[in-house]
């Protein structure tokens, strides 16, 4: 795939009259297979192949809601807003080709600021074969928002979707969820957290650096493996939670096959500190001492961000176990953490957690909800 070009850092300046800033922003997005007329015009024209379903999502990022401007850097923010919909693809095997994006901005942001922004978007869709082809730029008194439709084809009558899950399937999960959203719970953006690179550095990337599985979900589509799929945008008990609703089945994940994720620990051990200081952390200049909580109760709340809100942008699939082998090859082939997690029941809507004694607890977590009260 060809890379969107990146030139020098350019220098901090004063954003310049609307239809400027669109030229400079328009001007070097590399052209997309299938664009007849892309940015310029009042509207793209598009071509679809033939005997390919179009596939289309949207999403919107909000400053202060969905991330924070002192916790990521505008390339990487542009990255992680293409892999929120890149995701969304993937969770249906499709192969991204066009996106419309539209911009809010505020009066404190600069066009240095606003190009960063559209490379690191531009870089990780022309990885996955899509291209910028319109959008909209609008003023925003207080906030920066953006809102990105990607628009993909897949395979007529091939798509994915979250309707299919059956009693003995398997649930299988990418990646490492919970990751992103312990990032943000921690309160990272104020340097408020005494993080060491080691431990909490997994959080952060997973927070600034997301992994769109595209290729693996094309690949694993091949195989006939999938019965059902979702991404991982609101946590993986809300996202689980929606899947089986979907199908009409329950699920039981089994603890002792959920891989030890020791960031997630991190995470928890960092939490419990700072209930113990009552929600303050220590001023900088005071030495940091190890806090070690009681191993249960550490181990507990490290379960518990494994399944709370998070938008880690991971996949979630119901796979055959008859083809639970080939769904693990391509896993491996494609370089892609898998892991088999639990089964799907016929107990509609019960989520349950099995721990190692063989007891059974509902799962704990609970999905992102824009408009519930935290």
């Amino acid at each position: 795939m060809t890379e969107h070009p990146r030139a020098r850092r350019p220098r901090r300046h004063p954003l310049p009259g609307e239809f400027e800033l669109i030229r400079r922003m328009t001007d070097r997005l590399p052209a997309g297979e299938g664009v007849i007329v892309g940015p310029g015009d009042d509207a793209a024209v598009l071509r679809p192949r033939p005997g390919y379903d179009l596939v289309a999502t949207t999403d919107t990022f909000v400053e202060g809601v969905h991330w924070l401007r002192g916790l990521i850097e505008p390339d990487a923010l542009g990255r992680r807003f293409a892999a929120a919909n890149l995701s969304d693809l993937a969770a249906m095997a499709a192969s991204p080709r066009w996106a419309l994006l539209s911009l809010g901005i505020s009066a404190d942001v600069d066009a240095a600021w606003l190009e960063e922004f559209e490379y690191g978007l531009a870089d990780a869709l022309a990885a996955h074969g899509a291209a910028v082809v319109g959008g909209n730029l609008t003023r925003e008194p207080e906030r920066l928002s953006f809102t990105l439709t990607l628009l993909g084809e897949v395979p007529r009558g091939r798509a994915w979707t979250r309707f299919g899950a059956r009693p003995g399937d398997l649930l299988a999960v990418t990646g490492s969820p919970g990751r992103a959203g312990a990032a943000l719970a921690l309160g990272a953006a104020a340097h408020r957290v005494p993080f060491t690179a080691a431990a909490c550095e997994p959080l952060l990337r997973a927070h600034r650096e997301p992994s769109a599985r595209v290729a693996f979900a094309k690949a694993l589509a091949a195989t006939g493996a999938v019965t059902a799929a979702i991404d991982l945008s609101d946590g993986f008990r809300g996202d689980l939670a929606h899947l089986t609703e979907a199908s009409g089945v329950g699920a039981e994940i089994d603890e002792t096959l959920w891989p030890r994720d020791p960031a997630l620990e991190e995470a928890a051990r960092l939490m419990l500190f700072q209930r113990a200081l009552g929600g303050a952390w220590p001023r900088a200049r005071r030495r940091w001492v190890r806090f070690e909580p009681a191993r249960a109760r550490l181990q507990r709340l490290a379960t518990e961000l494994h399944f709370a809100p998070s938008d880690d942008y991971e996949l979630l699939l119901a796979i055959d176990p008859a083809l639970e082998r080939k769904a693990i090859a391509v896993a491996q082939a494609q370089r892609t953490p898998l892991a088999i997690v639990g089964r799907f029941n016929d107990a509609p809507g019960v989520l349950t957690l099995r721990n190692a004694e063989g007891g059974t607890s509902p799962l704990p977590g609970r999905g992102w909800d824009h408009f519930s009260r935290r």
